[in-house]
């Protein structure tokens, strides 16, 4: 009896294993061999990584589903990550993006608020204030990333946490 069949049929490990060796890689190197797919890569200490850090491995070594292959990806994602950012201190950017989040959010009581409104109230580009909300978010638990469908091509939309 023969072990469970992983990703990929035994040709197509055996090509990518000859390809790799021809490169002067090991097969494993490359993520194309069945333990790819069987082992998600080594992560020290599982408590201290953040969901971003654990999503990241979970396609490795998986057919079809690398980004590179497609080229494209899902409306409102950009090619920005924030692994390996640390902890940014709350400063002064923080403060006017968080000000300019409340100020939109008060001129539309009870609904989130997009990108593009905090980036134009806050008077930064969008790719800046992408990323100063997402440290308000996950760092300093400021506000809140609204995960509904806000329709084609406008992104997520953000809220302050209510005060406690």
């Amino acid at each position: 009896m023969s072990g469970k069949k992983m990703e990929g049929d035994e040709d197509q490990k055996r090509a990518a294993a000859r390809e790799a060796e021809r490169a002067g890689q090991q097969p494993s190197e490359r993520s194309e061999t069945t333990g790819a797919s069987k082992q998600r890569t080594h992560l020290t200490g599982r408590s201290a990584i953040t969901h971003e850090e654990r999503l990241e491995t979970r396609d490795q070594g998986k057919q079809g589903r690398r980004a590179a292959d497609t080229g494209s990806r899902p409306v409102g994602q950009t090619g920005r990550t924030f692994t390996g950012r640390g902890t940014p201190p709350y400063g002064e950017e923080h403060e006017k993006v968080f000000r300019a989040l409340a100020a939109e959010e008060g001129g539309h009581p009870g609904e989130p608020v997009h990108l593009q409104d905090v980036s134009r109230a806050a008077d930064l580009p969008e790719e800046r204030t992408r990323v100063l909300l997402h440290d308000l978010v996950a760092v300093h638990k400021l506000a809140t990333e609204v995960q509904e469908d806000a329709g084609p091509g406008l992104g997520p939309r953000y809220e302050t946490k209510p005060r406690r």
